[in-house]
């Protein structure tokens, strides 16, 4: 099995150090693991070179010699019997408990010992029925708390963010690829089709025989539990909550089956029964020609041949249409007509907006993020958006130190070692509850763009928050309206907004709107792209890196936009920079700046 990333130990040191908790060790020990976490989010090295290095992990200041080999495990293996063995005595309902909001190790213990709850249920019926309130330390608004965040657990219990659901499915896919007798396997169900947040993996394999390969699936390192076995379809819980179900078939069945599963419900019943009006049947099985009035079985004798996808919507008279559209809206008359877009790929990706470096929340210099925007991701522009002063929280950049960085970005640009990209002064500038910006105009003017976002008073009215964002997208120095809806997936849902009127705006004043690649927010989701499209306006597909790491969230951005039925043409990160210089100049024209 393949080792963890970066994200995946922080995950597991910090779940380490609840579990420490929950169990009552030593207070230092699991502090020393909630240490090493932070420690390690702050390192801007590969992790696998920090873990193949002998001491280099032990030399960071808060990773000692035992959480050293604890990481080096990690990285290699994929697991932690250290953490396995303390997982194996702690009750399963447990790990669900310790997701809800406002509920520390601390007070999850004091609920297991004194009212015996170890599962979400029994934490909801002692909400409900006084015992938490009445228990000391707790009191009625802690159970009221509780009581809501327990409900939001179970909402999204089993649910994942596409990279977390796209890490956990890779290495499970990988096995069943190199398993003896397949032929072809990909992924299926809402992770082919990038959704957001995900709930099963679906794998679909052609094999031979399915046994051999049945047998690896269910004995893979990632597995908990078999959930149910069979000779076409076996289901497993992961270690990390998700179910994965694989489904092998025939070589001949393949290419329908693989349709048929990555779905969505919508797009197959919409397509069965463009089917049936051609006098054809499309199952999970294959493309049949049949009497569209029989109600019996079609036979092998009525199978048309078909080795691909593509093939499958051509014998349909349709365009193949790519995993990501096909979501039951409109994408089936578009492929009748030939008016599928050309959707934008990462190749036509050229610039990266909104990161963030060391003036502020992120962890590495801006040298570093543009060496690697340059090297790694082959980039010819990276802007540097840095957080307002507002925002304290976030080491927001004081108004007396804009020159200062404003400066190293010039003398960065002047370096010909960063030859072959170009570092553009921004900000993340806050957007004030009154719609007004958080820096004055004469330090807007001073940079080539500028991202207003919105970070606080997240409970205002849909009016309100409405002219707060119209206000904000007057305003002649706003290039591009951050994550627009503020929400957090399995987390915080969006506050109240207009969509229509903000689209409508934007696009009279040329104000590009943001898909914000963050996993978390993945905004504006990608249900309104079309909708902002047809009303004129543009895009920027921006990561929100805080580090080199968050670089390569832009993958995600790219599948939202996708999803979005947008083109490179509609996304000003695919101009190269003098046109996407151009652009934000003729912006501030417009608007009178």
């Amino acid at each position: 099995m393949g080792g963890l990333d970066k994200a995946g130990v922080i995950a597991l040191l910090d779940g380490m150090a609840a579990l420490l908790e929950f169990h009552g060790a030593n207070p230092f020990k699991s502090r020393a693991f909630e240490a090493a976490a932070r420690a390690l989010a702050q390192v801007t090295e590969p992790l696998d070179m920090l873990a193949a290095a002998p001491g280099r992990l032990e030399s960071i200041p808060g990773i000692g010699k035992s959480i050293g080999a604890f990481i080096r495990e990690a990285v290699t293996t994929g697991r932690v019997e250290e953490y396995e063995r303390l997982r194996a005595d702690t009750p399963p309902g447990i790990f669900d408990l310790m997701s809800v909001p406002n509920l520390g190790p601390k007070k999850l213990r004091a609920l297991y010992d004194h009212l015996g709850i170890k599962s979400l249920e029994e934490l909801e019926a002692a909400c409900r029925d006084g015992r938490v309130a009445a228990l000391k330390g707790f009191g009625e608004k802690t159970a009221a708390k509780l009581l809501a965040g327990a409900e939001q657990v179970r909402k999204h219990s089993g649910k994942a963010l596409l990279p977390v659901a796209l890490a956990a499915a890779t290495p499970l896919l990988e096995a069943v690829r190199a398993c003896p007798g397949v032929l072809r396997a990909d992924l299926a169900g809402s992770l082919r089709r990038r959704k957001e947040v995900i709930g099963d993996i679906d794998i679909v394999a052609a094999a031979e025989s399915s046994e051999t390969v049945m047998e690896i699936f269910r004995n893979h390192p990632s597995a908990a539990e078999v959930l149910v076995t069979g000779p076409t379809k076996t289901s497993i819980r992961l270690r990390n909550g998700m179910q994965a179900d694989l489904r092998v078939v025939r070589d001949v069945e393949y290419p329908a089956a693989l349709q048929y599963f990555t779905g969505s419900k919508e797009h197959n019943t919409q397509l069965r029964g463009r089917a049936r009006r051609l006098g054809l049947r499309v199952n999970e099985y294959g493309v049949f020609r049949v009497d569209p009035n029989s109600k019996e079985e079609p036979r092998e004798a009525d199978r048309l041949p078909v080795k691909d996808e593509r093939e499958l919507y051509r014998l349909l008279s349709l365009a193949e249409i790519p995993p990501e559209l096909r979501e039951g809206m409109g994408e089936l008359d578009a492929a009748a007509q030939g008016a599928l877009p050309e959707l934008v790929t990462m190749a036509d990706y050229r610039g990266v907006l909104h990161c963030h470096s060391t003036w502020s929340d992120g962890t590495a210099s801006i040298r570093d993020m543009a060496l690697a925007a340059r090297d790694i991701h082959g980039l010819e522009f990276i802007a540097i958006c840095d957080h307002s002063e507002v925002a304290a929280y976030a080491r927001g950049v004081k108004r007396g130190d804009i020159a200062r960085q404003q400066a190293e970005i010039e003398a960065l640009n002047a370096d010909p070692a960063l030859g072959g990209i170009r570092v553009l002064k921004s900000c993340e500038c806050d957007v004030l509850p009154d719609g007004s910006l958080d820096y004055p105009n004469e330090i807007l003017a001073s940079m080539d763009l500028v991202v207003a976002s919105i970070h606080s008073r997240f409970n205002m009215t849909g009016a309100e928050m409405t002219n707060r964002l119209l206000r904000a997208i007057e305003n002649p120095y706003t290039s591009i309206l951050g994550h627009i809806s503020g929400r957090i997936l399995l987390g915080r849902e969006g506050y109240e907004l207009d969509y229509e009127q903000v689209f409508r705006r934007a696009a009279e004043c040329r104000t590009i709107i943001e898909i914000n690649c963050d996993p978390h927010r993945l905004d504006l989701d990608w249900r309104l792209c079309r909708r902002a499209k047809e009303l004129g306006v543009l895009f920027a597909v921006n990561p929100d890196a805080h580090s080199v790491e968050g670089l390569s969230n832009i993958q995600l951005g790219i599948w939202i936009a996708r999803k979005g039925w947008l083109t490179k043409h509609d996304i000003v990160n695919c101009l190269p920079l003098p046109r996407f210089l151009q652009r934000m100049a003729a912006i501030r024209k417009h608007k009178g700046a």
